[in-house]
């Protein structure tokens, strides 16, 4: 039961995460450099714009069939009285509608800067309206709003690592001008993230650590810990030993290496994240 939902979850999430995150630094932490830097995500905004337009409606079907303990085929004639007479299905119109906004602006042949404000306004919307059907509802606004800075940080951090593997294919000048820019921005991030984790598995588990073993969800956390464990020792090597030397070639291609590995990794506590959003805290 868990399985299914975050299949559907993990890629729009994903994908709402990236548009946020590189749109979120090539406006405000990307350095001057050659050409206009905020058109080089484009492409990849559309792909996963394209990406977050056909998952979005399976997310939501799952949500509807996991509502009515229905199949998809029964609960199909039910899905314009769901979106009308449901808090949930009242948030997911207008999911529907920014996604589909989102489809249609990364196409818009505009200067870049405008494309890249409207997938930040966009996805950062996205992002803000996915809390409201989460678990954190049940806690009230002030949840929603620590898990939306949550997922935000999560967004920040990605979109970095990306923009810093993008800015490699301008050469090692531009790398060397992103590389502490991006170390900056994944700093604060994880500064972010390990604020408002804690905070959100203190509100579900409360002080009795009996519950990290004892629940599903604590279990899952667990889970989700332990494979974050290793992105955070590449990302502090990375800062600490890479970013420092970056100006070598050698250190160059290894801290390229790295921060792909840190990617795929991040990419896999995501996953984990999807199934924790999807697996019911204890009560």
């Amino acid at each position: 039961m868990i399985a299914g939902p975050a299949i559907f979850t993990w890629p729009v999430l994903i994908a709402q995460l990236v548009i946020f995150g590189t749109a979120a630094f090539a406006l405000m932490f990307a350095p001057l450099v050659p050409g206009d830097y905020a058109g080089d995500p484009i492409m990849l905004w559309r792909g996963l714009a394209i990406l977050n337009l056909v998952m979005s409606p399976m997310v939501f079907m799952e949500m509807a069939s996991g509502m009515a303990q229905a199949s998809w085929m029964e609960v199909l004639p039910l899905v314009p009285q769901i979106l009308r007479e449901t808090f949930a299905g009242r948030i997911w119109t207008w999911r529907f509608l920014v996604v589909v906004m989102l489809a249609i602006i990364v196409w818009i042949p505009a200067r870049a800067t405008l494309v890249a404000l409207g997938a930040l306004t966009l996805s950062a919307i996205l992002l803000t309206l996915g809390s409201f059907t989460s678990h954190a509802i049940d806690k009230g606004l002030p949840m929603v709003a620590v898990y939306t800075l949550h997922q935000a940080g999560a967004g920040l951090w990605l979109g970095a690592l990306v923009s810093l593997l993008m800015s490699a294919r301008r050469g090692p000048a531009v790398l060397e001008a992103f590389a502490p820019r991006v170390s900056t921005v994944s700093a604060w991030s994880v500064g972010i993230m390990a604020l408002s984790g804690p905070l959100i598995a203190l509100r579900w588990l409360g002080w009795n650590p009996h519950l990290l073993v004892d629940s599903s969800y604590g279990r899952t956390l667990m889970v989700k810990i332990v494979i974050a464990a290793p992105v955070l020792l590449i990302g502090g090597y990375n800062r600490y030993w890479q970013m420092p030397a970056v100006a070598k070639s050698s250190v160059r291609s290894m801290l390229i290496r790295a921060v792909a590995a840190e990617c795929v990794l991040l990419v896999a506590v995501l996953a984990w994240s999807a199934i924790l959003a999807n697996t019911p805290p204890p009560h």
